[in-house]
């Protein structure tokens, strides 16, 4: 088993890393015994003798265990095997198999935002089976794992061509070139550099005139209060800078796509030296490309956002390369972030 994935004669079969289950599994225990070991006795009759708040104390936390352990390894337990032609899906005890010729399967991803802020992911796998829709919640499930499980559920790689002459003739309607513009994401960055500048330099203006003989005792004196205000949102507009810089170093002006590889700007990168290459749907806000290369080096670009735009477009992107490595089968994923 690897990162929740195993290889079955027949199929494959997708789960929960075993460990990761026992990891949260502890974690949870810990936590809770402890809430019911510190909060509990707060609640409790104060005349209560000891023995018998320590006796409640130690069945709520049994209990709790018990809870915590039956959910993780039964309740939210998820198999999922898929044979070539059907998949079988376990979860709490039951067990239904889905003929593959009959039955869609798509992935359900959300994300969770707490005051703006991104705060964590849940993944199910949709399943439409005649007149039924099927949610199976992917409990414990990576990134990495349900790009895997759709990639063997609903593989994009374009189908074989039995004629090599008709192969050639659509792929000729294909765009191979491709550019993208990234003025805006530039724009975006020098304003952060600007903006991060300009509050150090304030910062570091009053600090200096701060050590000014007689500076603290005038008027301006309260210029002292900026200080902290100024040098955290030059800190984070300074993060900010370097990271939107890093992505605009990863970003090619142009794409060259041929059957033998890719071309980024000056870089040839031809198909025999990646194990793979990731793309986002084309109905995600940032959309990106990653390659990985057989020598263990990534390298991942925004291709399509607010500030970021590829001409001809990003799902012709897609279609071309869906179309140019179809001789490589297994090269071309969806990262389903």
């Amino acid at each position: 088993m690897i990162d929740g994935v195993s290889v079955a004669s027949s199929g494959r079969v997708f789960r929960r890393h075993p460990v990761r289950a026992v990891v949260s599994a502890i974690v949870l225990t810990v936590v809770l015994s402890a809430a019911a070991l510190f909060i509990l006795p707060r609640f409790l009759p104060r005349r209560m003798d000891v023995e018998t708040r320590g006796i409640i104390v130690l069945v709520v936390a049994v209990a709790l265990t018990a809870a915590v352990w039956l959910s993780i390894f039964w309740f939210r337990n998820v198999r999922i095997a898929v044979h070539p032609t059907q998949v079988e899906i376990g979860r709490g005890g039951n067990r239904e198999i889905f003929d593959r010729s009959t039955t869609a399967f798509r992935p359900k991803i959300t994300e969770h935002r707490t005051n703006g802020l991104r705060s964590g992911v849940t993944r199910a796998l949709l399943v439409y089976s005649g007149d039924r829709e099927i949610t199976v919640e992917l409990h414990g499930f990576t990134r990495a794992d349900v790009n895997e499980l759709m990639a063997v559920l609903n593989p994009i790689d374009a189908p074989p061509v039995a004629d090599p002459v008709e192969a050639a003739r659509a792929r000729a309607h294909l765009p191979t070139s491709f550019t993208v513009d990234a003025s805006k994401e530039r724009g975006f960055a020098i304003g952060l550099t600007v903006g991060a500048a300009i509050s150090l330099v304030a910062a570091l203006g009053v600090v200096a005139l701060a050590f000014t003989p007689g500076f603290l005792d005038g008027e301006l004196s309260a210029l002292v209060l900026i200080v902290p205000f100024a040098g955290v949102a030059g800190i984070g507009l300074l993060i900010g800078a370097l990271q939107r810089w890093r992505v605009l170093r990863a970003i090619p002006a142009r794409i060259g796509v041929s059957t033998q590889g890719l071309r980024l700007d000056a870089e040839d990168v031809p198909f025999a030296q990646l194990t793979r290459i990731w793309l986002t749907p084309t109905g995600y806000p940032v959309r990106r490309m990653k390659i990985e290369r057989a020598a263990g080096r990534s390298r991942t670009m925004v291709l399509g956002s607010s500030r970021v735009q590829t001409t001809p477009d990003y799902a012709d992107l897609l279609v071309t390369l869906r179309a140019q490595t179809a001789h490589l089968p297994g090269l071309l994923r969806l990262d389903l972030e």
